[in-house]
């Protein structure tokens, strides 16, 4: 608490704080907590809610209304949907990769220069080697890769084509191709 008193310059202010965290910090856990099932997550969206809240601190008059309480709980509700969605993004990222990467690890060819090909996207940076899998691997447009690592078409497009360009290096040196 004291990181959030630090932040407030007047004394009526700061017992005024006081008095509303330690009124409204157990409703804001159980709010948080509610919509993200996971109690470290919710302590960090409580402490960007509290945050949030010194930044309009100047808007709260009544500390025990319900208008004060309603405001506390939106923000708090808020903050804890943008943690999940951000989360929910994450996990979707790393399920397509390591569904990649069990796609690539089980698939068994006969073609050599498939598997080393195989080798060589697997030497690619990773932000290359994603959009090139998702683009040849998965057909994906690149808006669909766009929205996928939350980037624009564009930008998936030059990605594409500086991790073609690497890709032809990698294999060069791997000697695999004669490549001009």
């Amino acid at each position: 608490m004291l990181i959030y008193l630090s932040l407030i310059d007047c004394e009526e202010d700061i017992s005024k704080f006081e008095l509303l965290y330690n009124t409204y910090r157990q409703t804001m856990f159980y709010v948080a907590n509610d919509i993200l099932k996971d109690n470290h997550l919710a302590e960090d969206a409580v402490h960007t809610a509290f945050l949030r809240i010194i930044d309009n601190f100047n808007k709260i008059n009544d500390v025990k209304s319900h208008k004060t309480k309603g405001l506390i709980v939106i923000i708090v509700k808020n903050i804890s949907i943008d943690i999940y969605r951000k989360n929910k993004r994450e996990r979707e990222k790393l399920d397509i990769l390591e569904n990649e990467i069990s796609i690539n690890s089980n698939e068994h060819t006969e073609l050599s220069e498939l598997s080393e090909l195989e080798i060589a996207i697997s030497k690619l940076p990773e932000k290359y080697r994603q959009v090139i899998l998702l683009k040849f691997s998965h057909h994906f447009s690149d808006n669909e890769i766009g929205n996928i690592l939350k980037i624009k078409p564009d930008n998936v497009r030059k990605r594409i084509s500086r991790g073609k360009e690497k890709l032809k290096s990698i294999l060069k040196e791997m000697q695999v191709y004669n490549i001009e």
